[in-house]
């Protein structure tokens, strides 16, 4: 019967008051002028979604002081610490997740087509969270959805930004950081802020809480990362935390894993759990769906979501520190809605780190694949870079090079399992699945032939 005038990055709520009327809403909550105002009751407020986040949490008895609520964000590594401290507490007691991968707690799994949802959306998960005595959840969320106050109905125990990637889409303008401080200055006092202290961000935004908590291989960080090292294996590094150090041995890899499971620690030791419990926990973490997954235990292959060019330099990096003898090969995507620059920047990078360069689709208007591709060819400075329009067969010609001492990174899609194709979305089966089908089928053949 209330209709909230909310206001977003495409439609203004103050446009659709007379549908709501004759849909039946009695109650027109409202901040901007208008005219007629005869139909219902007009109630003018300073700002609409604050109005409804207050009104909601009452109207839910305030689930929130029932449940600890972890709020992740960045623009890299939102899901990954999301899913790790969801990981923890699923071991310990119980813990929701809410974000890109889905919805999950207790027996209920939901997809979500949005990575944050809208303010009822989120406080009546919370109910429900709260009513199946479920005692935390994590939230994943971008500077932008913050900014729209999708979470302001939400007071967390922990935020965690993750770090700032000016190439990736989430970084939207030049006042993101204003966006992040504004929300940053929302939060309560006695709310745990987790920073990265080697990212650019820590410099924009650290000033804005005060006892905020750090993680990173600088020497000034409250929990200190030391002793890295990295294998086709996992990963192995010391956390130094109040003089003592604690020995980490994890199936993850990756340098941007070991940053998110540092967050991830950082959060949970601070709520009170015992560095030694969370060792031993995370050195059978759970793979994040699509991101540095490794997809067969006797070949290297990994596949990953990533598509700014920083996040593809560091999956390269570490493709290229982990090949024993051989080669690092990767099946790249390219977008049809990418400029000469970013493109430019894909192929040095990649020229750069590996031995063989598989460009393929990611998203495809009819007849824009090869022009794109060829397009790519301007920047090639050596004979690395070969050109495969259908992604599952670029996936089985990786396949068809890969000896057992190799690396190969299948980068752009993660668990994604679609194409963009110009006029709208084409089912494809996943990278996944095609790297499976593929290795399998050499095998068989391998095993014919002896």
């Amino acid at each position: 019967a209330i209709f909230f005038c909310l206001s977003g990055i495409k439609y203004d709520g103050h446009n659709y008051i007379d549908e709501a009327i004759n849909n039946g809403a009695k109650v027109i909550v409202y901040s901007k002028e208008i005219a007629d105002k005869d139909r219902a009751i007009f109630i003018k407020v300073q700002n609409v979604n604050n109005t409804l986040n207050k009104i909601a949490n009452k109207f839910y008895y305030y689930p929130n002081e029932k449940v600890d609520t972890y709020v992740v964000s960045g623009n890299y590594g939102k899901s990954s610490v999301a899913t790790f401290i969801n990981y923890y507490l699923n071991s310990v007691s119980s813990c929701a997740y809410i974000g890109i991968l889905g919805i999950n707690y207790s027996d209920s799994r939901l997809k979500s087509s949005f990575s944050t949802l809208n303010i009822l959306e989120n406080i009546r998960l919370l109910d429900n969270i709260r009513n199946k005595g479920i005692g935390s959840c994590t939230f994943e969320a971008s500077v932008r959805q913050l900014n729209l106050q999708k979470l302001d109905c939400i007071d967390p125990n922990f935020f965690i930004y993750t770090c700032t990637n000016r190439t990736s889409s989430d970084f939207y303008s030049d006042d993101y950081y204003i966006q992040l401080r504004k929300y940053l200055y929302t939060l309560e006092d006695d709310c745990r802020v987790i920073l990265n202290i080697d990212d650019e961000s820590y410099g924009q935004v650290s000033d804005c809480v005060a006892g905020h908590v750090t993680y990173g291989f600088n020497s000034e960080a409250t929990y200190r990362i030391k002793d890295l090292g990295i294998s086709q294996n996992g990963s192995r590094f010391r956390i130094v935390y109040e003089g003592q150090t604690y020995e980490f041995i994890t199936n993850l890899q990756g340098i941007s894993s070991v940053y998110n499971l540092a967050a991830a620690i950082a959060a949970l030791n601070q709520k009170g759990h015992d560095m030694k419990d969370l060792a031993e926990k995370f050195r059978h973490a759970e793979q994040v769906d699509g991101v540095m997954e490794r997809v067969d235990d006797e070949y290297d292959i990994i596949i990953d979501s990533a598509y700014d060019v920083y996040s593809i330099e560091q999956i390269c990096k570490y493709a290229n520190l982990v090949k024993q003898r051989n080669k690092a090969i990767g099946v790249i995507s390219i977008n049809y809605s990418d400029g000469d620059s970013r493109l430019q920047k894909i192929v040095e990078t990649c020229e750069k780190y590996l031995d063989v360069i598989i460009l393929t689709e990611n998203e495809s208007l009819e007849g824009e694949v090869m022009n794109i591709l060829d397009r790519c060819s301007r920047f090639s400075r050596t004979n690395k870079v070969v050109h495969c329009p259908m992604r599952s067969i670029a996936i089985e010609n990786a396949i068809d090079l890969l000896n057992r001492n190799d690396v190969l990174l299948i980068i752009g899609k993660g668990n994604e399992m679609f194409l963009e194709m110009g006029l709208g979305k084409e089912y494809y089966h996943g990278d996944r699945y095609y790297a499976r089908k593929f290795i399998d089928k050499r095998r068989r053949e391998e095993n014919e032939a002896c």
